[in-house]
């Protein structure tokens, strides 16, 4: 393991970390230890799945995940690919797990969920588990098992099966994906190319990307790269800008794991495995995740992607010379039938198209490729509305490489970008970010044309007033509310009624396989396609005015709006009781499955949202500190943090926050592992002292330790505090400022649980004192203030409370193992302050005067190096 690595941490005001150091290793390292400090449960649960041990920490829940795991060799392939990697990743990769190791160690896992598992250090090959673990479900192969589900039990004479099958494909009803448009330098204010997007994934709590920046300044191989990380995997593999080049993907929806029946006769619906290029090539890309660090020109950036294995991307690059690129990137498997169940793998690889240039906009959500209409006059021979740029890239046909495609999406971007009345930048991309205009609604309420209800007559107007499905909106509701009734009618259909036979998969699955085999959901996925099947001879009209009268006789207690009803819904590292998003601040969310602003779930199950957009992104190529960034929830995965949620209410408005690149503007973070950190009111020291009780240190709850602390600096005898006049509730905005920095602590210590003594500990380097004194590497300042001599009477022990309180002080602050003195300045004239450090060990320094935040301050410096503690000298 590496030891004693150098790197520096900044965040900035929204705690996104921001690494910077002079190795590439040792960025990786930087880049594990602070992934670690923001996201230990989640990435500790994620690599336990990665190595078929996550029924350690969620119980019964994780046993089916681990059959899972083990029957897909997760652990065995990332051990594969590692060792079939080049030395400079073998070296980068072990790098990362060992920062993350380390930062786990300095309180990452100080988490309750971990409290009972043992700690193990991360292995080289444990990022690439991490990786492998996040996306062996992203390919859709549980799709085909579905639709192999189909093929088995629903047949309609006279149609052919890939038309059956066609009923659940996503292109005509709500479906999943990601968002990914790019703007030609002639289209933009600035003249130079603009990239955005956002990914749509599960939500996550904490969310499943992580905004960072890593700056290696290294003179040989120099870069600055800012963007989305995957927790737990080096490098910034899917959204980054590196300053001169930027980039971003959306998943290419290709058919690209095979599932292979076992046999010539598979012997039932359950006699099949998984045919994965990253398994079989023993290459999953990571060379690819370092290169793009790398990059300087969407050459680069497609040189990079040009090994990229799994998943199959759709990327957009642009440079700040202007050019801009699009292509695909992966391993698609030259097979002939993509839906279904494979006799045997597919022998070779697709070819797939070289980059081409965009010269105008480009466009990808997802969506079936096909060639876009050139342009004419007026509204243009496109259709779409306007004379803004259009999407020309040609040859998209050589990019279908799946069968289900988002429908809408893309369709609804390229009219926003068509419809411009003004040069595009990164302000006007918030209106593509948070559009509601669902073009699903019109066909579905098509088939109310006949209703001469009031709820109908409300619908037709809110499909001509655009669909905006709108947080606020009662009609949004209404329509989502009916939509959801008519997907449990037809989900009830005696048409339908086959799919409700056993599916013959493995039950222990049932919990990694989801919903895959829930009727109701896929009928929601394929309602429109359902209710346009004639040959199915469903009354669609006749179900779809049945399905409104049922949602018109439900009683409410007034009418909700969709926000109301429309919550996200996230899930967490480890399931449990309760509601994950308990600690999240409501914020009503307005989109669907079907807008640009995607805030979906599964209709007909229920109306919260449960996967959506998990990052958004505008990078400007004229210049870096232009773009704009935001994720759901927060940069820090820890409840109770300041930063844990504190982007939830931009993001729900589908709003962005500018990126901040100026290192002047950023706070330096202490990664010397002097201060032991938490969330408020977290405890962070423990020790028991045997017959005289247990003493333990906890961070400061400004809000529930205010009374307290006001009790105690109000007593005469706290005067040299200078806290005497303060009310209850500024102590509590004075110790919540405190709590915001991450250079100064707020302690208190307890012992046998009663509040006994206020410790303040701060970096001198980053205090007032450091102008009057030479700090030293490893300084540690301290303050502290006995408010109660404790339960010493209790115990029986020596009427001087400092004799278990001294040493249970020096325990504490060099319990950080970067502390190597402890540095003192009372007030000159506290003697009796003085004379107490000296008790406790300290020597009595020398005199000084400096400006502190409460004015000119005239100290006596003390000193405590941890020699002298371990030598016994520290109490006497």
């Amino acid at each position: 393991m590496m030891g004693n690595v150098e790197f520096d941490l900044f965040r900035d005001d929204l705690g996104i970390p921001h690494v910077r150091a002079a190795s590439e290793t040792a960025l990786a390292y930087g880049q594990g230890w602070v992934t670690a400090q923001d996201r230990g449960l989640q990435i500790e649960a994620d690599r336990m799945r990665a190595e078929e041990r996550y029924a350690e920490i969620a119980g019964t829940a994780g046993d089916a995940w681990d059959r899972f795991a083990a029957r897909e060799r997760l652990a065995a392939t990332a051990r594969e690919i590692y060792a079939a990697l080049d030395r400079p990743e073998q070296e980068w990769l072990a790098a990362y797990a060992d920062g993350v190791s380390a930062g786990l160690l300095a309180g990452g896992r100080d988490v309750p969920e971990l409290a009972g598992v043992p700690h193990e250090p991360w292995q080289p090959w444990t990022p690439i588990g991490v990786f492998l673990t996040a996306h062996v479900l992203f390919n859709g192969f549980p799709s085909i098992l579905w639709r192999e589900h189909v093929a088995r039990h629903l047949h309609v004479p006279g149609v052919p099966l890939e038309q059956v099958l066609g009923l659940f494909a996503a292109e005509a009803g709500p479906s999943s994906g990601s968002n990914a448009w790019a703007v030609h330098g002639s289209h933009t204010s600035s003249g130079s190319p603009l990239v955005a997007g956002d990914p749509h994934r599960t939500l996550e709590l904490p969310g499943p990307y992580q905004q960072v920046r890593l700056a290696c300044t290294d003179p040989a191989a120099p870069y600055d790269v800012l963007g989305f990380a995957f927790p737990g995997v080096p490098g910034i593999p899917h959204f980054g800008h590196a300053g001169s080049v930027a980039w971003g993907i959306t998943n290419a929806i290709a058919h690209h794991v095979e599932v292979v029946a076992d046999g010539a006769d598979s012997g039932g619906a359950d006699g099949w495995h998984l045919h994965w290029p990253a398994r079989e090539l023993a290459d999953v890309g990571v060379a690819s995740w370092r290169a793009l660090l790398h990059a300087r020109t969407v050459g680069d950036v497609a040189e990079a992607f040009s090994g990229w294995v799994d998943p199959v991307n759709r990327v957009l690059a642009a440079d700040s010379t202007g050019e801009v690129l699009s292509m695909t990137a992966g391993k698609v498997p030259a097979a002939a039938d993509r839906a279904l169940y494979a006799a045997k793998p597919a022998d070779g690889y697709v070819d797939l198209p070289a980059p081409v240039a965009v010269t105008q906009v480009a466009v990808d959500a997802n969506e079936r490729p096909v060639t876009q209409q050139p342009a004419g006059s007026g509204r243009g021979l496109d259709g779409r509305p306007g004379l803004g740029p259009r999407d020309v890239r040609p040859g998209r046909e050589q990019h279908d490489l799946g069968w289900s495609y988002a429908p809408h999406r893309a369709e609804r971007i390229r009219q926003l970008l068509a419809a411009a009345t003004v040069p595009e930048s990164p302000a006007t991309q918030a209106r593509i970010h948070g559009d509601t205009r669902d073009l699903g609604a019109p066909g579905l309420v098509a088939h109310l044309v006949d209703d001469a209800s009031p709820a109908a007559v409300r619908l037709r107007a809110w499909v001509a007033d655009g669909a905006h499905v709108d947080a606020g909106s009662t009609d949004a509701a209404l329509y989502m509310r009916w939509r959801d009734t008519l997907t449990h009618r037809l989900a009830r259909h005696p048409v339908l009624a086959p799919l409700h036979e056993p599916h013959g998969q493995d039950p222990s699955f049932a919990p990694v396989l989801g919903g895959v085999f829930d009727v109701p959901t896929a009928v929601g996925a394929g309602l429109a396609n359902i209710l346009g099947a004639d040959w199915l001879r469903i009354d669609s009209a006749a179900e779809a005015r049945a399905a409104l009268a049922e949602v018109s006789a439900v009683g409410q207690t007034g009418e909700p709006t969709w926000g109301e009803l429309h919550v996200p819904a996230p899930l967490h590292p480890v399931p449990g009781p309760g509601d994950p998003a308990a600690g999240v601040t409501p914020a009503p969310i307005s989109g669907n499955n079907d807008t640009v602003r995607c805030t979906g779930g599964s209709p007909g199950v229920a109306a919260t949202a449960y996967r959506g957009s998990v990052a958004r992104y505008v990078w400007d190529l004229a210049d870096r500190a232009n773009s704009r960034w935001g994720v759901p929830f927060g940069a820090d995965g820890r409840p109770g943090s300041p930063h844990f949620d504190d982007q939830h209410a931009t993001w729900a408005d589908a709003a962005t926050t500018p990126v901040v690149t100026d290192w002047d503007r950023l706070h330096p973070v202490d990664t010397t592992l002097r201060l032991l950190n938490g969330p408020r009111g977290a405890e962070v020291w423990r020790r028991d002292f045997g017959a005289v009780g247990v003493i333990t240190v906890h961070l400061v709850d400004p809000d529930a330790d205010a009374d307290v602390l006001h009790g105690w600096f109000t007593q005469p005898r706290a005067g040299f505090w200078g806290m005497g006049e303060h009310t209850r509730d500024e102590v509590r905005d004075t110790y919540a400022f405190v709590e915001s920095l991450p250079t100064h602590h707020a302690y208190l210590v307890r012992w046998d649980g009663e509040p006994v003594v206020l410790l303040q500990a701060y970096l001198p380097e980053h205090d007032p004192i450091a102008t009057a004194y030479d700090v030293q590497p490893g300084d540690l300042g301290m303050h502290f203030f006995l408010g109660s001599r404790g339960p010493t009477a209790r115990h029986g022990s020596p009427a001087n409370p400092w004799t278990v309180l001294g040493p249970a002080l020096h325990g504490f602050l060099f319990a950080g193992p970067g502390t190597r003195r402890l540095v003192g300045e009372p007030d000159a004239n506290n003697d009796k302050a003085l004379r107490r450090m000296v008790a406790m060990g300290f020597t009595a320094g020398e005199q000084v005067s400096y400006e502190s935040p409460q004015g000119p301050k005239v100290a006596r410096m003390a000193y405590l190096g941890r020699e002298e503690a371990d030598g016994g000298r520290a109490v006497r």
